[in-house]
């Protein structure tokens, strides 16, 4: 289980080690950092709390249970659209109301915690200041200065590290389409492989298929931009977001004209080598610059059709 873990992360594994082995506080708050290991970590140290003192056939079953969701002393609260609501607490404080029926140790983990609305948080507030014995809380954030100190005050924080690409990459041992899944995760900030859906997958190739056009057809490509934005980018994070891909191929042909190692497009060295040998390295920079230009008017709200067209002027002065 949490031993699975030791060489991985092997500051947080120790944090959660001498919890276990020592004194269980009754409250936790994890900042998670859109760490990809982070909630697996948390569900083997859940995991190790419960089935303390148990033997193995036990601990087996125990597991089981847990990740098939039918251990009865482990509770998820997750939001309820954009909130979490005091209805869900007030449910969570009465079922851990009655008399535990398989364990001395009863958890509920609240996903997304920065997410509790104002009466949520009163009602985890009593919950905590008033803990019930053998009780155990555990809240999970990625915006953890979100939290309310009233809340954080009452909870020890465990802190995970930010991941790098390449720890996302050899945590799931991908080996094929590295380059999709490192822009999901650098881009769209997915740390789990499950959250990857063909809406994706389908933005990953439009952008491909952007960058191979504009480096061998140029204006013609990029007069094709409008059209392209309205019917597939008509959402403001999509947009920047194809801005940060873009962002990403170039600083990859940047690198590759300094003879340094490409860091997202795996899959399209020749690509990348093809337009860094095409490119000087004054012209990288100037797309560059236009691009970061652009996904800075957008976060600005700039009206997306002025947007585009001044990228296309800009655009058309470099290409070559």
């Amino acid at each position: 289980m949490l031993k699975d873990y030791s060489k991985i992360d092997p500051i947080i594994y120790a944090e959660m080690n001498s919890i276990v082995n020592n004194k269980i506080s009754h409250a936790y708050i994890f900042n998670l950092n859109d760490n990809v290991y982070a909630e697996d970590m948390i569900m083997a140290f859940v995991k190790e709390i419960i089935c303390s003192g148990y033997e193995a056939e036990k601990i087996n079953s125990i597991c089981k249970r847990i990740d098939d969701g039918n251990y009865l002393e482990l509770k998820k609260v997750y939001p309820d659209g954009l909130w979490i609501k005091k209805e869900q607490l007030d449910e969570l404080q009465r079922e851990f109301s009655t008399k535990s029926l398989e364990s001395d140790k009863r958890i509920y983990i609240i996903y997304e915690a920065e997410k509790l609305n104002k009466s949520a948080a009163n009602s985890l507030l009593k919950f905590l200041e008033e803990p019930q014995e053998g009780v155990i809380a555990i809240l999970l954030t990625n915006n953890i200065n979100l939290m309310l100190d009233t809340i954080s005050s009452r909870c020890q924080t465990i802190t995970f590290s930010k991941n790098k690409v390449e720890d996302f990459i050899n945590h799931y041992k991908i080996e094929e389409n590295i380059t999709m899944y490192k822009l999901l995760f650098s881009v769209f900030k997915i740390g789990n492989l499950i959250d990857i859906d063909e809406e994706k997958k389908v933005f990953f190739d439009n952008i491909i298929s952007f960058i191979k056009n504009y480096e061998t057809k140029g204006i013609k490509t990029i007069f094709y931009v409008k059209q392209y934005f309205l019917s597939y980018f008509n959402d403001k994070d999509l947009i920047i977001n194809f801005f940060k891909c873009l962002i990403l191929f170039y600083r990859d042909v940047l690198g590759e004209k300094i003879n340094k190692k490409i860091l997202y497009f795996d899959d399209y060295k020749e690509l990348v080598e093809k337009v860094a040998k095409k490119n000087s390295s004054n012209k990288i920079i100037k797309k560059l610059n236009i691009l970061i230009n652009s996904e800075n008017l957008v976060r600005k709200n700039l009206n997306i059709n002025l947007l585009i067209d001044s990228m296309i002027i800009d655009m058309e002065e470099i290409y070559g």
